[in-house]
């Protein structure tokens, strides 16, 4: 079994030639990459190169490739945004019914790279880079490789048309500043190539993100405030947050705050702490290639004069960042809302269905009227995720409600 790294490395091999992956279709390159990850799957997509049939034809499109093969079987997962080493299904369109299959190599804030076959008449792989929103809008399905190759259910999530870790457990519904505030001009995202380590200098968390509300007047923030076994989104990753003091490492880095677990003057933080931020690290970094070492994961008095992060250990959780991305379980309970796995969620939109079962094809149980519900189980299936409500009605895609 190869890793994601290996298959895609076996990939990038063939750029340049014109030898034809397989049948030289898009899924051809697509299954070609699934039976490096997982040989003796029983996806059904297909085989080895030179061996590659796919199903896909008359009555399989590509775009369909999400839904018409086994792939939750065989340890592959949904998502809902893009991830490195992610096959995704695209639309079908009047021109190109069948739609289309690519594999995701690399993402940042606007950009998507991906490998494909079978573009622009090019029956051999290429690699191409989109505008990540406008790209978005023609995903079909993301569909992550299992962990036991170097994939996981790590990704980004879109909340409120903001791009968050999946792994983020709350997000705080605050207005906070960021390069979307008023009277902020050439503020603008840069490669992403650096994550700011912060220490909140409080032991109350609330205290901490009430810092950097706008109504505040500080003109502070941060993307993501880490406590123990939680992960909240603040300010979305495509916007630049005030964290470090120095606007180009702003505009060019994600900035974590950590609650501490004691005062002054030692600033430690917990051990859940660091494990919840050892995943988010690995998982930010996975996403925009970013190395995870002392270079790259930096502490704030590297940019600015401050004594943050307190007494975050930096070499510990850049070790403990490397060992996530390695594939060593830290612990599940880091990126779990509640031991039982329950959680509320708003509903806004008027016009939510209830199924009876956690898929677009299941029965109807009513519409879900907005207000705040108890989830207290997920699953994946057609490319959502979906939330069984506490009252047993039935289940609704998170897609379109808010954590809590």
């Amino acid at each position: 079994m190869a890793t994601v790294t290996q298959a895609l490395d076996a990939i990038r091999g063939r750029l340049g030639s014109t030898a034809s992956v397989g049948n030289g279709e898009c899924y051809g390159l697509a299954s070609w990459y699934e039976s490096m990850i997982t040989p003796t799957s029983t996806v059904g997509l297909g085989a080895g190169v030179g061996n590659v049939t796919g199903a896909v034809g008359d009555t399989i499109k590509a775009a369909n490739i999400g839904t018409a093969y086994n792939w939750t079987a065989n340890g592959w997962t949904f998502g809902n945004d893009f991830a490195v080493g992610q096959i995704v299904t695209i639309k079908g369109t009047a021109s190109n019914i069948y739609g289309h299959v690519v594999i995701v190599e690399k993402v940042d804030a606007s950009t998507v790279t991906v490998l494909e076959q079978n573009y622009a008449g090019k029956r051999y792989p290429v690699r191409n880079v989109y505008n990540r929103a406008a790209y978005k809008q023609t995903v079909n399905h993301f569909i992550n490789p299992p962990k036991s190759a170097g994939g996981s259910n790590m990704g980004a999530i879109s909340q409120n048309g903001e791009t968050y870790s999946s792994l983020t457990t709350h997000f705080n519904p605050n207005i906070m500043y960021s390069s979307l505030s008023k009277g902020v001009t050439g503020y603008s995202r840069l490669t992403i190539d650096r994550i700011v380590i912060h220490h909140n200098a409080t032991t109350n968390k609330n205290v901490a993100m009430q810092t950097w509300y706008e109504s505040s007047g500080n003109w502070t923030s941060a993307h993501y405030e880490v406590a123990d076994n939680e992960i909240w989104g603040c300010v979305g990753e495509q916007y630049s947050a005030f964290h470090s003091g120095d606007a180009t490492m702003n505009r060019r880095s994600i900035g974590i705050e950590h609650l501490n677990a004691t005062g002054a003057p030692s600033w430690t933080i917990s051990e859940g702490t660091y494990k919840s931020s050892a995943k988010l690290i690995a998982d930010i970094c996975k996403r925009y290639n970013i190395p995870i070492d002392a270079k790259h994961i930096i502490p704030h008095k590297q940019v600015s004069a401050t004594a943050c992060p307190g007494g975050i250990d930096m070499a510990k959780l850049i070790r403990m960042a490397q060992e996530v991305s390695k594939g060593v379980v830290v612990t599940k309970a880091a990126t779990t809302q509640k031991p039982s796995g329950s959680f509320r969620v708003k509903v806004s939109v008027t016009d939510l269905n209830i199924r009876k079962s956690p898929s677009l094809k299941a029965g109807k149980n009513g519409i879900v009227k907005p207000g705040v519900y108890t989830i207290t189980e997920t699953k994946q299936a057609d490319g959502y995720e979906w939330g069984k409500l506490k009252s047993g009605a039935g289940w609704i895609a998170l897609k379109y409600t808010s954590r809590l």
